[in-house]
């Protein structure tokens, strides 16, 4: 009888694994994923009396989320900068990367959000500036390092979030 109880404690710590990296990977729907993992984190805590999970770990976990979300602003924006790009090319990234993300959920929920941000980055980084240098090839290549600034920001965040998985899954590892 005990290995069957056993093997259902593992069962549920496979499936609560399982529910953790599910919502870390949100973050590359737009959904804030990382702090989702907070959320179950959170409700694992209220539920077992903040055993194992305590105040020390939820404010860790919050600590890393909140560095996430500025780890994606900075390496979003400023990565292009860092490429050459002008001000005008930051400010149409970032802008363009807004307004994308807005256009794109209007169009297709969720996803669209997300690759309209990537759009949107990287057609506000070219108009920025081509609006400043007035040529097209030096403008696309800002441009494409917009986007992949913002593929950079999103992947930092999302190892972030698989760090919160871990520390969440190595507390409560029955």
């Amino acid at each position: 009888m005990e290995l069957l109880a056993d093997i259902g404690q593992w069962s549920w710590y496979v499936l609560w694994a399982l529910l953790l990296v599910t919502a870390s990977l949100f973050v590359y729907l737009g959904l804030g994923g990382n702090f989702i993992v907070l959320g179950l984190a959170v409700v694992h805590a209220l539920v077992t009396g903040f055993d194992p999970i305590g105040w020390r770990l939820l404010l860790v976990l919050l600590g890393i989320a909140l560095l996430g979300e500025l780890i994606e602003f900075v390496v979003g924006t400023f990565y292009v900068a860092k490429q050459g790009a002008s001000k005008a090319g930051v400010v149409g990234a970032f802008l363009g990367g807004l307004l994308g993300a807005v256009l794109g959920n209007g169009a297709v929920p969720v996803i669209g959000a997300v690759l309209g941000s990537f759009a949107g980055a990287f057609g506000g980084a070219v108009l920025g500036e081509y609006l400043h240098r007035e040529r097209m090839e030096p403008s696309l290549r800002v441009g494409g390092h917009a986007f992949i600034g913002r593929l950079l920001a999103i992947l930092i965040k999302h190892a972030l979030g698989l760090i919160m998985v871990f520390l969440v899954l190595r507390a409560t590892l029955p």
